[in-house]
């Protein structure tokens, strides 16, 4: 069955169906993030619509959202020319709430930045993701943006905890391309790497909140890792919290 590409702004009707397919898929304490609580909201906006981008089977018959891709408009601060060392190290968390208040504020951005792709399972692997990140780069020219940046979030680095972040995205395979799936997709699609976004995500939360979202139990104070983290958990016993702060790889699509 054929894919539709259509925007928040045209279908707006398909924005709980879409919703549900995010909640779905992503670790819940990935949707704890303090700064998407506070403003991911907005991006459902009429100002930020059109960068939201439903991807729809038997569009017409039925409406099955396969897909849903989310990106911001964001004033990336150039450092003499420097792109990469414009980008801030807060990431995710940073290029969100800087491209909503700037929105709000009626001020200019110049960049595009990915925030997220998520694919129905009978849909990964087959094309749909390179065609949601093209389809971003092409937002982003006629929205007359000069730049689009992505801070990935690697999908195969929960599945090597041992291995620090900055040697498993140095990873490659035997033709030289990036290791991990989702670092090598925007690879082959032009993108190239700028740096580590080290603190691009940070959710912190109570022991029981953390033992909640991740369905396990903390006894003692220390270190843990938990089913789709990139990074440990810091649990502290005697404070009662939790504390998880994720990094990302900041890469670069030429437009």
């Amino acid at each position: 069955m054929s894919i539709a590409l259509v925007t928040l702004q045209e279908r707006p009707d398909l924005l709980t169906q879409a919703d549900e397919l995010v909640a779905s898929l992503w670790p819940t304490f990935v949707l704890k993030d303090p700064i998407a609580g506070r403003y991911w909201h907005n991006l459902y906006k009429p100002q930020l619509a059109a960068f939201q981008t439903f991807a729809v089977e038997g569009l017409g018959r039925g409406d099955r959202v396969v897909g849903f891709a989310n990106a911001i408009p964001f004033r990336c601060a150039l450092d003499n020319g420097d792109l990469a060392a414009g980008l801030p190290d807060d990431g995710w968390d940073a290029v969100l709430q800087d491209g909503v208040e700037a929105m709000l504020a009626g001020h200019e951005a110049n960049a595009l930045s990915a925030l997220s792709i998520t694919l129905h399972p009978d849909r990964r692997g087959t094309g749909l993701a390179e065609t949601l990140i093209r389809n971003m780069k092409r937002s982003a020219r006629e929205a007359g943006l000069a730049h689009m940046v992505a801070p990935i979030r690697p999908t195969r680095k929960a599945q090597y905890p041992l291995q620090s972040f900055e040697e498993y995205c140095a990873w490659t395979g035997s033709d030289g391309l990036p290791f991990d799936p989702w670092i090598r997709t925007h690879r082959r699609l032009g993108a190239h790497v700028l740096k580590i976004a080290g603190r691009s995500m940070t959710v912190p939360g109570s022991v029981s909140a953390w033992e909640s979202w991740t369905g396990l139990r903390f006894p003692a104070s220390g270190r843990y890792w938990v089913p789709g983290a990139l990074a440990p958990v810091d649990i502290d016993r005697e404070a009662q919290t939790g504390l998880y702060v994720e990094p990302n790889l900041w890469m670069h699509h030429p437009l």
